[in-house]
């Protein structure tokens, strides 16, 4: 095909056709022009098609492990209203003092209260997607800013998590010091084989002890709060889970 235009520009230059070559000329750059185009346009075709793809795999994998989380975070929360139902009971007794608990009775609402969460999400999805840059070439503007949310709130979660493991650790140390971590254990499910202590006791008379109801008092505070955080990441994530099902 080279040829057969090299053919007819050689013989209009040697017939001195001079604008029947310029005519020539300029329709050969215009196919040029014209084939440089089409290949532009199959490049993008085929580039966005690529990104297209890649797109749809990124949210399939962003979808999963969104969802896996949530079953997680689901447990903790649920584990954490349990928390907080024994905390809220305790509490009731301290003030009222209307109790005729049993040592055995005050183990197992003791034993309720013992929990601290340990709900540790996957995101090496989203670390990549940042990391990679593919975050940006996302097509979902609203996908994009959940997934930012999820981020700011996150770490609003687990700076109030640091707190709560604060004072949960104290309210431990606690019964640690005056009570008996043995007998609580006793009656959990994990190590429900371990014997109960024969040389201390979880004694309800713990109930009237001023520092004991303003240690639990701050485990429920931050126990109340961290559920909120979590029940509020658990929509979020929700809300992702839909917008990333594409």
């Amino acid at each position: 095909m080279i040829k057969f235009f090299r053919k007819i520009r050689q013989s209009l230059l040697t017939e001195n056709k001079f604008r029947k070559y310029l005519i020539y000329a300029i329709g050969e750059i215009v196919l040029v022009v014209i084939g440089i185009l089409i290949a532009l346009q199959i490049n993008n075709y085929n580039q966005e098609r690529i990104i297209k793809e890649q797109n749809q795999i990124v949210l399939q994998n962003l979808n999963k492990e969104f969802k896996e989380n949530l079953i997680e975070l689901d447990v903790s929360i649920d584990r954490l209203n349990s928390v907080i139902e024994g905390l809220d009971r305790l509490l009731l007794l301290m003030r009222t003092q209307d109790s005729n608990m049993t040592n055995l009775e005050f183990d197992q609402l003791l034993n309720k209260t013992f929990w601290m969460p340990n709900w540790k999400p996957s995101s090496f999805v989203l670390v990549e997607l940042k990391n990679s840059g593919a975050l940006s070439n996302l097509n979902n503007n609203n996908l994009k800013s959940l997934l930012f949310k999820w981020e700011r709130e996150f770490d609003q979660m687990e700076n109030n998590n640091a707190n709560f493991k604060q004072y949960g650790a104290e309210y431990i140390e606690f019964i640690t010091k005056n009570g008996s971590v043995r007998n609580i254990d006793a009656l959990t499910e994990g190590t429900k084989n371990l014997q109960k202590s024969t040389i201390a006791i979880n004694n309800p008379e713990l109930l009237k002890n001023p520092e004991f109801e303003n240690r639990a008092d701050n485990f429920y505070f931050l126990s109340v709060r961290l559920r909120g955080h979590f029940q509020s990441l658990s929509e979020l994530m929700k809300d992702i889970i839909e917008n990333s099902n594409e």
